[in-house]
This record gives C-alpha cells, sequence and structure tokens, in this order.
C-alpha cells in the first residue's frame, strides 16, 4: 500500500510539473580534438630531466571523447564519461648528461623519446541549478596509466604509472538568451601525500534546435606525483586549444 502510495504521488507531482522531456532523460556526446603543448619536468633518479629541452617533446594533437546521461530522479547521480590519450615520439640531442630510471644518457647522445597516456573518467554528480544558468557538482574517479620511455644509442629505459584517483567535479554554463550560444566552465582535481591533478576547460559554444552543437575552448590538465609507481617526481603540464562536435538529445 505504501509503495502505491508513493508511485501515485510521484506521478501527481509529474503531471503537475512543467518538465520538458530532455529534463527527465538526456544523453550528451561530443567529441574532438585538442592541440597540446608540454612543459614541465620528470624525475626517476637523481637528475631532474626537463619534457622539452632533455627529451624535445613538441606540441602535437589528440582526441577527446565523452558522454552524459542525466535524468529527472533527484537522489540519484547523473552519469558521465570521458576519455583523451596522448601518444607522442619526440627526438633529441642532448646538450647535458641525465640519468632517468636507473640509465645515464650521456651529452651529445641522440635521445627518442615515446611518451604514452591515457586518462579514462567515470563522473557521478548532480545538478544543483538547471535553468539559464547551470552548476554541477559530484565526484570523479579518473584511471591514469602512462609509460616514458627514453632511447639513447645504447640504453633503453622505462617508467610507467597506474592508478585510479578520485577527484572533485564540477562544472557551471550559462545560456544567452535567443541565440543558442552559451559559455561555460569545468573543471576537476585532488591533492593528496604530495600528488595533485588538476584540470580546466574554459568553453564557448552552440547549440542548435536539433541538439546539434559546436564547442570551442582551452583545456588544461596540470599533474604533479611525488614516488609514483617508478617516477620519483614528475611536474607536468599539457595545455592548449581545443574543439568539438556535440549532439544532446
Amino acid at each position: 500500500m505504501k509503495s502505491a502510495l508513493w508511485i501515485t504521488s510521484f506521478c501527481l507531482c509529474l503531471s503537475a510539473s512543467p518538465l520538458r522531456a530532455d529534463m527527465l532523460f538526456g544523453v550528451y556526446a561530443g567529441a574532438g580534438t585538442w592541440q597540446q603543448e608540454f612543459s614541465g619536468d620528470v624525475t626517476s633518479g637523481a637528475i631532474v630531466v626537463d619534457v622539452d629541452e632533455d627529451l624535445g617533446l613538441e606540441d602535437d594533437n589528440t582526441n577527446l571523447f565523452y558522454v552524459a546521461v542525466e535524468h529527472g530522479v533527484p537522489v540519484l547521480p547523473n552519469i558521465r564519461a570521458q576519455h583523451f590519450a596522448i601518444d607522442i615520439n619526440a627526438a633529441n640531442v642532448l646538450s647535458r648528461t641525465i640519468e632517468f630510471n636507473g640509465e645515464t644518457f650521456f651529452i651529445a647522445d641522440a635521445l627518442n623519446t615515446n611518451v604514452e597516456l591515457s586518462q579514462t573518467d567515470a563522473v557521478l554528480y548532480y545538478e544543483l541549478m538547471d535553468n539559464v544558468v547551470s552548476f554541477d557538482l559530484g565526484v570523479a574517479l579518473s584511471h591514469m596509466d602512462g609509460t616514458i620511455e627514453v632511447a639513447g644509442t645504447n640504453d633503453t629505459s622505462v617508467a610507467d604509472f597506474d592508478e585510479i584517483i578520485p577527484m572533485v567535479y564540477t562544472r557551471f554554463r550559462t545560456d544567452l538568451p535567443l541565440t543558442g550560444l552559451w559559455l561555460g566552465a569545468e573543471g576537476q582535481g585532488v591533492s593528496y601525500d604530495g600528488h595533485s591533478l588538476l584540470e580546466l576547460n574554459a568553453q564557448i559554444g552552440w547549440e542548435s534546435d536539433t541538439g546539434f552543437g559546436l564547442e570551442a575552448g582551452w583545456r588544461t590538465v596540470s599533474l604533479e606525483l611525488d614516488t609514483f609507481d617508478s617516477v620519483d617526481n614528475a611536474d607536468f603540464e599539457v595545455e592548449g586549444p581545443y574543439a568539438s562536435l556535440n549532439y544532446h538529445f
């Protein structure tokens, strides 16, 4: 009897509320490209290695993907999944002697470096505001899997890490009336035990009446690691402009 009364009350509330269909259930998806500029350093041994001056990492592009499902059940969080992967190769001639993960690479040695970083996020969030101005708040679990391989003339060294990192997630968006244009910002981050991960996006976008849209902005990922798997220390930043195609139904 209590269940029947609860269901009846819930249906009456829905019928009395002026909710749109996409407020009850909506799917958001997007895919784009990110132009990246790398900076920072990594230590896996006694010497701090600069990723630009020593390893020769240069600008590169990678793809971005996301999908989010939103619903009208207040007690349950909305769900968002997002992913990007970096796979960059660089070549450089050393101007000094460096050490990396137990191997020494001497001045004038020709280095080939491969950096692979994959990040997949699962986000649970609530819409605290959902009107002309929207505000989301939640938590994200980020799976980071990375490898840095440095190969010289005679030696090769590999340092890697694999970890799941919990973070706080937030997103803000404001719609510009009668234009389809919107402005937004999105971020997630955490800091603990000498480690920190911070991701920030500043966005401008447009959405048509059919749900198709465009988005562009600036994306920054800052990563600090302290004694993390075979990486002793890392202070690494990737930033640059991005653009994506979005669809909402």
